[in-house]
């Protein structure tokens, strides 16, 4: 046979074998949903992980509790001056409410810093002011109140020096 003819009928041969449907292998379908199936569980894994480590991120951030603003002076820390200041005042006023307390005259000046220290504290918190910059403010009112409650206690008047 001429070498020449079969190449014809072998290139037609070869031709209707690359057009004819090809089958499949029988576990393709298993394949893709297993494939698909990893997929989903992995972006599941990520979304899970990206979420804990945002509640981590968070419980830091709340469990600092404002530590990462400028702390205050070393001597200061232990003492709550706002808490001070307040409880100062409750015994100012009732000791303007006793009938025996003696006014001051020459209280106007210590009063008169109080009044710009509570302006100044008013600002302060209007501009979310760092701790280290308030604490000198409640310390500054928590003395000029006990100044003044003092002063009232034992009928002293008081004088600029």
């Amino acid at each position: 046979m001429n070498s020449h003819a079969e190449f014809p009928l072998l290139a037609q041969q070869l031709h209707a074998a690359a057009l004819a449907p090809a089958e499949p292998p029988a576990d393709l379908w298993t394949r893709i949903e297993q494939a698909h199936a990893q997929r989903v569980v992995r972006r599941t894994r990520w979304r899970y992980a990206g979420g804990a480590l945002t509640v981590a991120l968070l419980c830091a951030l709340i469990g600092a509790g404002g530590h990462w603003y400028p702390r205050a002076p070393a001597g200061d820390e232990t003492i709550d001056w706002q808490a001070r200041a307040q409880a100062l005042e409750l015994q100012l006023a009732a000791l303007d409410r006793t009938p025996t307390s003696a006014t001051i005259a020459d209280a106007g000046d210590v009063e008169a810093d109080l009044a710009r220290v509570d302006r100044l504290l008013q600002t302060a918190y209007e501009h979310d002011a760092y701790t280290n910059e308030l604490v000198p403010l409640w310390k500054r009112r928590s003395e000029l109140l006990n100044t003044l409650l003092v002063a009232r206690k034992q009928g002293l008047a008081l004088a600029r020096i």
